[in-house]
């Protein structure tokens, strides 16, 4: 017997049809395919995203964010609430593309490391400059201060949310968001001007 659609609402909320409240991730677990549907939708470019600022190529990145849904797929049922999807998700994303990295190194030392490519959609060419040089610097830091970074600066987790994502103390966090902030800045300004502010501000196609 198939799963009747529900009418769902968005992460944390629930909706009624029928009587029935359900969740995005109720929904899913119950494997409603509307559900997943929707949550393939909202999710891949914010996977995308996640995958180009940990240090993929676009190519790459594509296919870490396909493999990232099918992984969730399979182990749905293992995140415990929706107020915890995203932070799952990215726990998920962080491992597959560590694995990436691991199985992309050989070819790329075979064969060499093309120009960097654009990853995000840019009105203008100052900003696809722009976007390669915040990739080129985020690739300097160490990963754990990268992933950090990206978390609060980016996706503007609070140092909380961050903690129980990375599953690190929230002190840690604050340290390695401080210390990947001045590398950042030196990485940068080796050869550019100084940031502003929102210099970690795009990236959402």
């Amino acid at each position: 017997m198939g799963v009747r659609p529900h009418s769902i609402e968005k992460d944390g909320a629930s909706a009624s049809t029928g009587g029935e409240h359900v969740t995005l991730l109720d929904a899913c677990k119950a494997g409603d395919p509307a559900a997943w549907e929707r949550l393939f939708r909202e999710r891949s470019a914010q996977l995308y995203r996640w995958s180009i600022l940990l240090g993929l190529q676009p190519a790459e990145a594509e296919d870490a964010a396909q493999e990232v849904l099918v992984i969730a797929s399979r182990r749905i049922e293992t995140c415990r609430a929706d107020e915890a999807l995203t932070s799952w998700l990215f726990q998920i994303t962080r491992r597959v593309v560590s694995n990436q990295r691991r199985s992309a190194w050989w070819k790329r030392a075979i064969l060499g490391e093309g120009p960097p490519e654009p990853a995000f959609e840019h009105e203008e060419s100052g900003d696809v400059a722009r976007e390669l040089a915040v990739r080129d610097c985020l690739s300097k830091l160490p990963r754990a201060q990268a992933e950090a970074l990206i978390l609060m600066e980016v996706e503007g987790f609070t140092r909380e949310e961050a903690a129980e994502t990375l599953g690190i103390p929230a002190g840690t966090v604050a340290s390695r968001v401080r210390l990947a902030k001045e590398a950042f800045r030196n990485n940068w300004t080796e050869e550019r001007p100084v940031p502003d502010e929102a210099g970690l501000s795009w990236g959402k196609r």
